[in-house]
């Protein structure tokens, strides 16, 4: 915190003293050019090197509202939410050798008839725990909170060294019975360098990340009803828990899962003036468990996988004009276990003995991202025409295993994004902005392959399934759909120039195809934001 509070007061410090009118009028297009900050390696910041003296030191500052409304949304999204947040971002060159970076956010949202998943961020979790009915839908609230600060220096003329830390915090409440309360930590933290001699740039850098979410399930309504959560090892599969139990959704004591990543990234580069082309292979290896490592209590699950991430950028600037080539490759593979376990009670002391962990759960994840960014006739580091066609195809496979049963499920979804910008520069130094987008997708799949591995006894426990679940988040992952943005932006100067204020609007619409689990086929919303560039 001391880190991101440091960066926030240079800012104010400098910004203080700047004599200069701004000749900036866009934070995104001013650090476009900029091939190595989108990197992972905090040492790359030496490279911001901006001819314009002004352009040292990049502040934005903003706060927003967004309202959203619709059932088209994964498991555990509320049909009805509204958020209100605020962020700071800003980049500073001081002197020939340092460079910092940061930035904060603060975000509370609220929402009416949510249910499902009990998760932050069910999507990155191992295995869900997810409500079973419909008749329990209650309001929630999620309170957010983070920031990032990085510094790099160059301690040669061909040698920089760079560290980011990040934190970030969020708390999270369902307000009917079932209810849960979800407090969550997140800590990232990287360490790198980079070499540069002759237009070849080569960088490494070490990632670690920790996350904790810790979550209480809790009922305090009426006693005679009886409430189920099913904890799904993937395809809504698994095994149906009663609440207040003693298992995984047990209320005895606050349960966390605890998420470990650490790994390495490695950078390459080239430019010679016009052309620049970078390149970052990213791994990580990924390991946590969910329960209270004690001899007193349970540790009910691990897991573990690895991440593998590719990442190439290609930039030609000619004249006033940029154009830009990114393509980016994800792979993941996760392994989820059960632990089984003895509890043995032995003259008033409890002992938790564990014997074989057993394969719960298998994912599978690809994705591919391609590109192409356009911007030209650039003034002031503000385009008069921006041009973005973004192309992703997204591929998921996932076994759920409670043996001798599994189940086996493959989705796949294509998208096509297309954004159109213009951008006026009027008099008084004001300048508008009117942005339009267009969204399509369609995918396929299989919703559900369930076998045996053998020869099922009779004794053998069937699985819990969920199949308005199943079929829901398939249709979600797989439907085809259309999309349009259209958003409006003004700005002018204040205080004699050296800011500028402005005002965001924008309004979304997504509509899917062949829905028939979904409560409706729709996703609207709108936002709006006031801030400030210095």
């Amino acid at each position: 915190m001391r880190l991101s509070l440091t960066l926030n007061i240079l800012s104010l410090a400098v910004t203080a003293t700047t004599a200069a009118a701004q000749t900036w009028l866009d934070y995104d297009q001013a650090l476009a050019r900029f091939t190595w900050l989108r990197t992972a390696n905090a040492a790359a910041l030496t490279t911001y090197q901006p001819a314009d003296s002004t352009l040292r030191l990049l502040a934005d500052a903003s706060i927003s509202g967004v309202t959203q409304h619709g059932h088209f949304a994964p498991n555990g999204t509320a049909p009805h939410q509204w958020q209100v947040g605020a962020d700071a971002r800003s980049i500073c060159r001081i002197g020939n050798r340092v460079v910092l970076r940061g930035s904060m956010s603060y975000a509370h949202r609220w929402a009416t008839d949510a249910a499902g998943s009990i998760w932050i961020a069910p999507e990155n979790m191992p295995f869900d725990i997810t409500e079973v009915t419909d008749t329990t839908l209650g309001n929630t609230r999620l309170e957010q909170f983070g920031f990032n600060g990085e510094a790099a220096v160059a301690v040669g003329s061909n040698i920089s060294l760079g560290a980011r830390f990040a934190y970030g915090t969020a708390s999270y409440a369902k307000q009917k019975d079932p209810r849960h309360t979800n407090s969550l930590m997140r800590l990232t933290a990287t360490a790198g360098a980079t070499w540069h001699a002759a237009g070849v740039t080569l960088g490494a850098n070490y990632v670690i990340n920790r996350s904790t979410e810790a979550v209480t399930l809790r009922t305090y309504g009426r006693t005679d009803r009886v409430y189920h959560y099913l904890i799904d090892f993937g395809a809504a599969y698994g095994r149906l828990e009663q609440a207040d139990g003693k298992g995984y959704t047990g209320n005895d004591y606050e349960r966390p899962l605890l998420d470990m990543q650490h790994g390495l990234a490695l950078q390459g580069g080239y430019e010679n003036g016009t052309w620049s082309a970078v390149a970052q292979w990213q791994w990580l290896h990924r390991h946590g468990h969910y329960g209270l490592e004690s001899p007193s209590h349970i540790d009910f699950n691990r897991h573990n996988g690895d991440m593998w991430n590719a990442t190439a950028w290609l930039q030609h600037a000619r004249g006033n004009d940029l154009y830009r080539l990114t393509f980016d490759w994800r792979h993941e593979n996760l392994r989820d276990y059960e632990r089984t376990y003895r509890i043995i009670t032995d003259g008033g002391i409890t002992d938790v003995t564990y014997y074989d962990d057993r394969l719960m759960g298998r994912r599978q994840v690809i994705d591919y991202t391609l590109t192409a960014d356009a911007a030209w006739n650039i003034n002031r580091h503000l385009a008069q025409w921006e041009l973005s066609i973004t192309l992703n195809h997204h591929r998921n496979s996932t076994d759920a295993v409670l043996f001798p049963f599994y189940r086996r499920q493959h989705t796949h979804l294509t998208t096509v994004r297309a954004i159109v910008t213009r951008n006026w520069l009027t008099t008084r130094d004001h300048v508008w902005t009117l942005s339009a987008a267009l969204d399509w997708g369609d995918g396929g799949g299989t919703p559900a392959t369930d076998s045996t591995l053998g020869t099922a006894s009779d004794e053998a426990q069937q699985p819990a399934q969920h199949n308005e679940l199943l079929m829901r988040e398939f249709e979600w992952h797989t439907a085809g759909r259309m999309g349009a943005t259209i958003a409006a932006r003004w700005a002018m100067p204040v205080a004699n120039a050296r800011a500028r204020i402005y005002v965001d609007a924008s309004a979304k619409l997504c509509h899917a195809s062949s829905i028939s689990h979904l409560t409706d086929a729709h996703r609207h919303s709108m936002a709006l934001a006031v801030g400030c560039l210095f």
